[in-house]
């Protein structure tokens, strides 16, 4: 199998060689299950998870079906007329998807049990001391069913014994926008203080048809705020927002970029750091690199108290620790790690230090740029990300209807879809 020809994102070369059985997620979402995990093997370690009578925050379980998490809790804030600050999660999770997560609420019990939302269950757990802060789990468990494979038992199974040692840890098309893939464009746009661009890429950027695509074409085409604000469906709060801001602020768009959550901001400058990531993670596979064996100069983080990367202690690979390190790596107590670029960040050592720079040459981006000047919450200090990730426990089975179901969990912040697409190679990345 060749690498495709790879477009900004989701189509990175593919790390194992045998022919992909093709196929398509979420068909319904009941067939892409997510659960949170917040422990593995002993008691979870976040604060919020201890109850106090006392606490301010209510700590709740939340099955959603159909329901991004930025959406999910802008609605909540607004049914119980708080800030959307006063609601913490731990994760975001796809939209078509069936999901589990625990988020914390600043309201009562008695006022949240009297929420009632569309395809959304609410479980009370407890109340705590503290809110839950983006990272706080240890881990998601999938379920997922691929439709419309073929030739699945055989290439499944050969799959797999190629991705033995782990699959290449990519950011997956979710991160960027599934249907309309523009988050890195827009977050790129912040990182250089392009502003204006950035706010009417957000508006009507890419090429793909979406929902409310037809109010986009007219916007991009007219730049006429207030017919748009009239032609923009109401499900697109986020863009009406941005739009309502522009209506009574003229050129004000880095305000118009503060009318977004934060965490949803965030993820924009996040999302052009996960656009370099994954292009330097390609290029090392397509140089023909290993990413399981280290190489003299690599960083590698250890393994922390749950099994999965601790990545606040960073080891440098040398010919002296090399063999060590080597060993541990293949028993899954250790990961070779590239950058999420940011302010404090510095080149790796050797060949993956190369790689970097190539690729910011690439984009024409420095370190100093993730400080965002005029909106300052944006900046990032960069971190690190394992260059590979295993699949845990994992169960198959082909059912009676023909689809491959697949059962496994993965460390937080790994994407399941970037598994399923060395499994499915589809060409079409809405597949995923």
């Amino acid at each position: 199998m060749e690498s495709p020809a790879r477009p900004e994102v989701g189509n990175e070369s593919y790390l194992s060689k045998t022919s992909g059985i093709d196929g398509k997620l979420r068909e319904i979402p009941e067939d892409f299950v997510v659960n949170e995990i917040i422990e593995k093997g002993h008691s979870a370690h976040w604060a919020w998870a201890q109850p106090s009578d006392n606490g301010k925050h209510s700590i709740v379980k939340i099955t959603a079906k159909n329901w991004d998490t930025h959406v999910l809790v802008k609605e909540i804030s607004k049914r119980l007329n708080i800030g959307q600050r006063a609601i913490g999660f731990a994760g975001t999770k796809d939209k078509r998807a069936l999901t589990t997560q625990y988020i914390s609420i600043m309201s009562s019990p008695k006022i949240i049990d009297k929420l009632d939302l569309e395809n959304v269950s609410i479980e009370f757990i407890h109340k705590s001391v503290k809110p839950v802060r983006l990272g706080n789990l240890v881990a998601n468990k999938f379920k997922i069913k691929i439709s419309q494979s073929k030739n699945g038992e055989t290439a499944i199974a050969n799959i797999l014994d190629e991705l033995k040692e782990g699959f290449p840890n990519y950011f997956g098309i979710q991160r960027f926008g599934a249907v309309r893939p523009i988050t890195h464009i827009v977050g790129k746009k912040i990182v250089q203080d392009k502003y204006e661009e950035a706010v009417w890429d957000y508006l009507c950027g890419g090429e793909y048809e979406s929902f409310g695509s037809e109010a986009r074409k007219n916007l991009k085409h007219t730049k006429d705020l207030n017919a748009a604000i009239k032609q923009y469906p109401h499900k697109l709060l986020f863009e009406r927002q941005l739009i309502g801001h522009l209506t009574r602020n003229k050129d004000d768009y880095t305000g118009a970029i503060r009318q977004l959550p934060e965490n949803l901001s965030k993820m924009l400058v996040h999302a052009y750091q996960s656009l370099i990531f994954n292009h330097v993670l390609n290029l090392r596979i397509e140089s023909g690199y290993s990413i399981h064996k280290p190489l003299v100069g690599d960083n590698i983080v250890p393994v922390d108290i749950y099994g999965g990367p601790d990545q606040r202690r960073i080891i440098e690979v040398t010919e002296r620790n090399q063999k060590k390190l080597e060993k541990r790596c293949s028993e899954g107590k250790a990961w070779i790690v590239g950058l999420l670029p940011g302010i404090k960040s510095k080149y790796t050592n050797g060949i993956q230090g190369d790689l970097e720079r190539q690729i910011m040459k690439d984009e024409n981006i420095e370190f100093k740029n993730f400080s965002i000047g005029k909106i300052p919450e944006l900046s990032s200090f960069g971190m690190y990300r394992p260059l590979n990730q295993k699949i845990n426990d994992l169960k198959w089975k082909i059912d009676d209807d023909g689809k491959p179901t697949l059962e496994f969990w993965l460390h937080k912040g790994t994407y399941a879809t970037s598994f399923l697409r060395e499994v499915m190679k589809s060409e079409n990345m809405r597949a995923y």
